[in-house]
């Protein structure tokens, strides 16, 4: 396997022993590594475990008090030790991620053999911690950060690379089972399901059961795993499995050695099932612009890691990170693994240029194979209206995402509702629907500013610290002020993980807010790039926190995603009827009516993991309407259904409005 590309040409290799990192374990590693160049008296080296754009293992290390965890330390073989410094900051969450060395009096040689110690336990510290998540090709740096002026000013950051440190990142041991099955199955078919024996981060352990039980239908049986079972991910594919009965049908399964047990996503029976639901996400960043693993890795983990019907990559447009031989490699993978039946895929891309004036992240995406990346760098497609001109000879759709993070917000001043027909209102950064201060449980937050075990392992307050950096919230952004401003738009729930981990339960961030990727699920004829694509466009979706929730939602008999005119139902003046159905992965604690961003009905089931009803509201619609909007001249209503189920995984359809124009 190629090894990563963001390695610098320029760059020696050195070795790591072990060449794997378990993930969530403690251990020691020695990386070693001949120095390509003189450095000299009073120079730092810097060694990045994470927080550059293409290392992002996110593990905390220190080199100045040897007797704690996560200690490094560092030598010249046969020569003396180096000293190491606490960074110059801590307000800077980079700085818990490197380590910081001052090279000695006399300088070091070119040709030294360089030898550093992570989890150095020699003063009796329990080691290192291992990274979150699983990755192969993963890599670490050791650098020249600063190069000191003439006028002794302060230094400049160049990050020089000497060397790469090229190793692997596994599961952890079993810690905790998960069942993926189709939320569809005809009578009588026969399907099969994906069992992902997790560790305790939620990536595929490094071990697995070597048999397991499956009970289904008040009938159990025994399966040894062999290993032509175990898919290219890792994760276990079982089957000949056959829905016998009409309804919700849940499988488990249980590991008899250990006692692990799990169970399935629900999985709706029907003799003729017509639109079939699929999942898949459609936001998720590899090496070729800021995140981590291959292109060949990301879609192998949303295939069969996670059991996925679609999926798409997006990385960033910047040339300094995707470029143009970056884009044909993009392309090249979205037709390879398209496999209409099996898996689909869509090619996309991150318009982003980070300006933070309201513009926002906009994600592109096609329908058709090999076409081009508008970029958004200055002096091209760097405004949205000059991205919508570009794209109107195309077949594409336009998703803003995390429009309410500071980060880069959107305030919904520009819009084009030929392409702008979806936004992600949930993804790793939180839920973009409304304010966390408005009962939004899991509200918009940066992942790496709050996390009291990593500023307290520095000394600093967690309480100052982000009273200092608040996290998170762009108010202007929320999805709900889109809609009161007419934006017709259905909802999808994505990733950006930067990890090539889609779909899986890996968290980004900290606890309380460390979130899971979403997921969107689609009612389409097919799994077909077309058939999708059709689904996504007509907003027949709905975004999920992960959860493969069976929902379906309808105003007045039209489903998600539709809009209607009063003037060919004049019923609808008076009355509208809502049907809402939901089949949870847990029981459901609530599930919410939201009109004009109003909540207008609750219902509080008690441990019912199936919740239908048909509700009227009788109100009449002159006396609810938003008169006028700006992306919509007419009187107008919304209604989406948001769920909530007892593990706090949430789900929200997409609206369907009715309109007086």
């Amino acid at each position: 396997m190629a090894g990563p590309i963001r390695v610098p040409p320029e760059a020696s290799i050195g070795s790591v022993d072990p060449p794997v990192m378990q993930a969530g374990q403690m251990g020691t590693w020695t990386l070693e590594c001949e120095l390509p160049r003189d450095i000299p008296s009073g120079c730092n080296l810097e060694l990045i475990l994470s927080g550059t754009r293409w290392i992002k293992s996110e593990m905390v290390c220190q080199t100045y008090m040897p007797e704690r965890e996560n200690y490094v330390s560092a030598s010249i073989i046969d020569g003396p030790r180096l000293h190491g410094i606490p960074p110059e900051s801590n307000a800077d969450p980079k700085s818990l991620m490197r380590g910081v060395f001052r090279a000695p009096s006399e300088g070091i040689q070119k040709g030294a053999k360089l030898q550093i110690i992570l989890g150095d336990t020699s003063q009796g510290n329990p080691g290192m911690m291992g990274p979150r998540f699983t990755m192969r090709n993963a890599f670490f740096a050791i650098a020249v950060p600063q190069i000191h002026s003439q006028d002794n000013a302060r230094p400049a950051y160049l990050e020089k690379c000497l060397a790469a440190f090229i190793l692997d990142f596994a599961g952890g041991p079993v810690d905790h089972l998960r069942l993926i099955a189709p939320s569809q199955a005809a009578l009588g078919e026969t399907f099969s399901l994906t069992l992902r024996a997790q560790d305790r981060l939620g990536n595929i352990a490094s071990e697995r059961p070597s048999r397991l039980v499956f009970y289904q239908e008040g009938k159990h049986w025994e399966v040894k795993v062999a290993e032509e079972m175990i898919n290219p991910a890792g994760a276990i594919e079982i089957g000949d499995f056959t829905a016998t009965q009409p309804g919700i049908l849940r499988i488990s399964a249980e590991d008899p050695d250990t006692g692990l047990w799990t169970e399935s996503n629900p999985i709706q029976v029907e003799e003729n099932s017509g639109e079939k639901l699929y999942w898949g996400l459609i936001h998720e960043h590899t090496e070729l612009s800021d995140g981590q693993g291959s292109l060949d890795l990301c879609y192998t983990n949303f295939r069969y890691g996670a059991r996925l019907d679609f999926g798409a990559v997006s990385d960033h447009d910047h040339r300094y990170e995707t470029t143009d031989e970056m884009w044909k490699m993009t392309c090249e993978a979205a037709r390879k693994y398209n496999a209409p039946g099996e898996f689909v895929t869509f090619l996309g891309y991150e318009w982003a240029k980070w300006r933070r004036n309201g513009d926002g992240d906009r994600n592109v995406y096609y329908l058709d194979d090999d076409r081009p990346m508008f970029r958004s760098e200055t002096g091209e497609m760097d405004t949205p209206e000059k991205l919508f001109e570009a794209l109107s000879e195309e077949k594409a759709l336009v998703i803003p995402h995390h429009p309410a993070y500071t980060g880069n917000f959107c305030d919904w001043k520009d819009h084009n509702p030929a392409f702008e027909r979806l936004v992600e209102i949930y993804s790793v950064w939180g839920n973009s629907e409304m304010a966390g201060d408005h009962g939004n449980p899991l509200p918009i937050r940066n992942p790496r500013w709050n996390d009291p075990d990593l500023l307290k392992h520095r000394g600093v307050d967690p309480e100052v610290f982000n009273r200092e950096k608040p996290p998170g919230e762009e108010p202007v952004g929320f999805v709900q002020n889109a809609l009161s401003l007419g934006w017709r738009v259905g909802f999808t729930a994505g990733g950006d993980m930067h990890l090539s981990h889609p779909g899986d339960d890996v968290r980004k961030g900290y606890v309380p807010t460390a979130y899971k990727a979403g997921l969107t699920g689609v009612w389409a004829s097919d799994m077909t790039r077309e058939a999708i694509w059709d689904a996504l466009f007509n907003r027949r979706c709905f975004a999920t926190t992960s959860a493969r929730m069976i929902l379906k939602f309808s105003v007045n008999g039209h489903p998600m995603g539709s809009e209607f005119s009063i003037s060919n139902e004049l019923e609808a003046r008076r009355t509208r009827n809502i049907d809402f159905y939901v089949s949870g992965t847990e029981a459901i604690e609530t599930v919410h009516i939201i009109c004009n961003n109003q909540t207008v009905y609750t219902v509080s089931p008690k441990g019912q993991r199936e919740v239908q009803f048909s509700w009227e509201d009788e109100r009449d619609f002159q006396e609810i309407a938003i008169r006028s909007a700006k992306w919509c001249p007419g009187s107008f209503i919304f209604y989406y259904a948001r769920v909530r189920q007892a593990d706090c995984e949430m789900a929200w359809s997409s609206p369907v409005w009715i309109l007086d124009i």
